[in-house]
């Protein structure tokens, strides 16, 4: 069916109009990406109170991720939580999972074992990142109020 000369068809919206209540998911992933933070930051606490971004030739660049990943983790939790983007939660679990890594790679270099405790580093940014990928929160921060300038 044709639309009248001078009229257009109305279309269906692309984003869906805002919702000021919180999915659950959302809340969730806020929470675990907190608290998966606490663990990161004990190993970054530790590693500095033990002079660990320093070594004897000079400072190891690679340390300093020690400090960055609990931080991204903290601000992602914190964006997703204010409804500025779920993407941040998500992205800050790339810096701690090479934090995990190195610190696996490391243990197993030493011939440590039980190298799956580390293992616990990465197990709440995972959570918190899977959660904020839920369709439910996705549409929640796509459907927040624009400024209108």
């Amino acid at each position: 069916m044709s639309t009248p000369p001078g009229r257009s068809r109305r279309r269906a919206p692309d984003v869906v109009p805002a919702d000021p209540s919180m999915p659950g998911l959302a809340l969730a992933a806020g929470i675990v990406g907190i608290i998966g933070a606490v663990p990161l930051l004990f190993v970054a606490v530790l590693a500095v109170a033990l002079g660990g971004l320093s070594a004897d030739s000079g400072p190891d660049p690679w340390t300093y991720l020690l400090i960055l990943a609990p931080l991204l983790q903290l601000f992602g939790a914190v964006c997703l939580l204010v409804r500025r983007g779920w993407l941040p939660l998500v992205l800050a679990l790339v810096p701690t999972v090479v934090l995990t890594v190195a610190v696996i790679v490391t243990a197993a270099g030493q011939g440590s074992e039980g190298l799956g405790w580390p293992l616990l580093l990465v197990a709440g940014p995972v959570v918190a990142a899977a959660l904020a990928l839920a369709p439910s929160v996705r549409r929640w921060i796509a459907g927040r109020p624009r400024r209108t300038t």
